[in-house]
């Protein structure tokens, strides 16, 4: 009889009956990150030690296997759907499937909204730009306005993200990594409120990887978004400034904004 073949979502219920699949998929995220961010020639992670303390858990249960499995077939399914009308977010549709509750209040943006507004966004752009265009999204999911943005504008801009969900940023932070957007950073904190951060991840291709920064100060995006509050520019001296002076990230009334 002909085996059925795996699918992401077919390797991550293998853990069902022994683990909470949420916590499953957080460490697998976790562990892909630390995977990706590798030493040059050491042949170990720059995490190696978050690595190693996240898979313990499973250390006795052949389960531990399937991580790499898990991302191989991610890679996969993602390359599959490059092309696909419905985006390639395969980490996004398999959370909203499972772990968005009804009534939650977490929901993700249809890849074909995101595609409408990266257009219209793109659309406002009038010839080449003298620099790369800074691109955020304060309530950014897993990260889909971000990557059909990328492929609206090009890589080669910068992309921002910031989400409450610790594991949104991780899913985010991922996304941006497996699909080639470089010079972009994702930040865990709550966009409405002045100074939060939690800790932020920045997606980079030289040195290669996916690098914590757990001190709010060497996070690029939060200084320059704390200067989007009024109150605060006599106290926040950051390096880069908003696109637009009258039009902070907060209160404009648009998900998707140029800065």
């Amino acid at each position: 009889m002909k085996s059925q073949k795996e699918t992401f979502a077919s390797l991550m219920s293998s853990f069902e009956y022994h683990y909470d699949l949420r916590s499953v998929f957080d460490d697998f995220l976790t562990m892909s990150m630390c995977a990706v961010t590798q030493i040059p020639g050491a042949g170990k992670s720059h995490y190696e030690d978050l690595y190693l303390e996240t898979v313990a858990k499973y250390k006795n249960d052949n389960l531990r296997f399937n991580f790499s499995k898990l991302f191989a077939q991610l890679i996969v399914e993602m390359e599959d759907r490059l092309q696909d009308g419905q985006g390639n977010d395969v980490l996004g549709d398999y959370f909203e499937l499972n772990f968005c509750r009804r009534n939650s209040g977490q929901f993700f943006t249809p890849w074909t909204v995101c595609k409408f507004m990266s257009n219209c966004l793109a659309g406002n752009m009038t010839g080449k730009a003298d620099k790369p265009l800074r691109v955020l999204d304060p309530t950014c999911g897993s990260g889909r306005m971000l990557l059909a943005s990328a492929r609206d504008m090009g890589s080669e801009h910068e992309y921002y993200g910031i989400d409450i969900d610790y594991t949104c940023v991780k899913m985010t932070a991922l996304n941006l990594f497996l699909n080639g957007v470089f010079h972009s950073e994702v930040m865990c904190a709550d966009a409405l409120m002045p100074g939060d951060f939690r800790i932020s991840y920045v997606i980079s291709f030289l040195p290669l990887g996916i690098f914590r920064i757990e001190d709010k100060e060497q996070s690029k995006l939060w200084r320059t978004y704390q200067n989007s509050y009024p109150e605060k520019k006599s106290v926040v001296k950051p390096d880069i400034t908003w696109r637009s002076e009258d039009a902070p990230p907060v209160g404009n009334g648009s998900q998707l904004q140029l800065f």
